[in-house]
């Protein structure tokens, strides 16, 4: 006897939650071990890169992911089932990152200036490849989970891969202090490529419902005059994309708290493996923690939670007079990192109107903030050359700060509107 519709609905489902929540648990454990707030800048200190540098490999990256999605948007609009694609641009970006495994073996003791190059340019091709790529993952994302499962879903999928991820980190420092420079760094990034291809190769199976394409195939440009004209007039979707433009600053400063460490109070390596195994334990508390008030009470209140952990690091990270004093400070960012991977864009996303503009008001929401997420890497860096490591930690505050006040004041519950 077949089975019924409604039964079969829920089979499917199931079946695409466990194919996400594996996915939402491999990709954050996989970047754990070369976490951009941790490894990637002590590599980059390892290879005598500057602060400047150190703050152009997220900025680097972010430009990448916030970007491309402009332009591939409007042609994974027209693609009635994404899943195949969206795993072919996820393979070409774990491609790169295991390119950089193979740079860093060959150049990094003979010609460590080619090591850093060769690094920025591929991490940033990895990322336009995910940038690419989100917008059809977005639309999957928007077609296979109801909006009340997904905080849950990356909630707990962070919080699992931060318990794996606690004991990858503490893998991590003893490759770091086991293996000569460059083949412990080169191990790490091609585990990290391994866990990542497999975390997300599963998604071909998942039970993708076919979009319904109808109307004619819009250009970039007719597809960005829609998404301004959709999203332009709405004024508390512009006070959320100023509140989280903001949050930038205070996050860019995350990248920068184990570089502090390293180069004012004398933090080894194996300190920076525990600061990566810190930030994964509060991913292990705060996704799921956060995950669950924004499936109860919203997004909205999960990045104001977010805003304030980020202001009470840079806090702390003022008053720091020890390494041990900076494992308090890498906790509450790690919970306002968690925050902002489980809530930002969902956030936006509710704005939408409807499910079938969720990528429009994605794409769009990336492409004013790609100005931010790219630049507030490299002031902070700026900064931290030409003034000091206190004066960046001042503007995250201020920017933590002001992202709350903007929240809290300016900006409703969209579920509430």
């Amino acid at each position: 006897m077949p089975a019924s519709p409604l039964r079969s609905k829920r089979r499917d489902l199931r079946k695409n939650y466990l194919l996400f929540f594996v996915e939402s648990v491999g990709y954050p454990l996989g970047f754990s071990l070369i976490s951009s707030s941790t490894i990637i800048p002590l590599l980059l200190t390892t290879l005598g890169a500057s602060n400047v540098v150190v703050g152009m490999a997220p900025a680097l990256g972010n430009l990448g992911l916030f970007l491309p999605g402009v332009f591939s948007a409007p042609y994974m609009e027209r693609t009635p089932i994404k899943k195949r694609i969206m795993v072919a641009f996820a393979l070409v970006e774990r491609a790169f990152i295991l390119l950089i495994a193979v740079m860093v073996l060959i150049w990094g003791s003979a010609r460590p200036s080619w090591a850093i190059m060769g690094f920025l340019i591929a991490w940033t091709l990895s990322n336009v490849a995910a940038g690419v790529n989100l917008p059809a993952y977005f639309a999957m994302l928007a077609k296979c989970i109801p909006p009340e499962a997904r905080g849950g879903l990356f909630g707990w999928g962070g919080a699992l891969s931060g318990i794996v991820g606690v004991v990858a980190a503490e893998y991590a420092g003893v490759v770091l202090t086991s293996l000569a420079f460059p083949g412990n760094f080169a191990l790490l990034f091609t585990a990290a490529a391994v866990v990542l291809t497999a975390s997300v190769v599963p998604l071909l199976w998942t039970r993708e419902p076919p979009d319904q394409i109808a109307g004619e195939h819009r250009s970039v440009r007719q597809y960005l005059a829609d998404a301004i004209r959709s999203a332009g007039g709405d004024r508390e979707y512009a006070w959320a994309i100023a509140s989280i433009a903001a949050l930038s600053f205070a996050l860019a400063a995350a990248s920068f708290y184990s570089t502090y460490a390293v180069r004012e109070l004398g933090a080894t390596t194996r300190d920076v493996a525990r600061f990566t195994a810190i930030t994964l334990g509060a991913s292990v508390v705060g996704m799921p923690l956060l995950g669950r008030i924004a499936d109860r009470r919203g997004h909205k209140l999960s990045l104001e939670i977010t805003a304030t952990c980020f202001a009470i690091a840079a806090v702390l990270a003022l008053v720091a007079g020890s390494v041990e004093s900076v494992y308090a400070v890498t906790l509450l960012s790690g919970i306002g990192m968690s925050g902002v991977s489980v809530s930002q864009n969902l956030l936006l996303s509710e704005f939408a109107p409807r499910h079938a503009d969720v990528p429009m008001y994605i794409v769009f929401s990336w492409l004013v903030l790609a100005p931010f997420r790219t630049g507030a890497p490299i002031v902070a860096g700026l900064v931290s050359d030409l003034a000091s490591f206190h004066a960046m930690f001042w503007i995250a505050l201020v920017a933590a700060a002001t992202s709350l006040a903007v929240l809290v004041v300016a900006v409703r519950e969209p579920r509430h509107r």
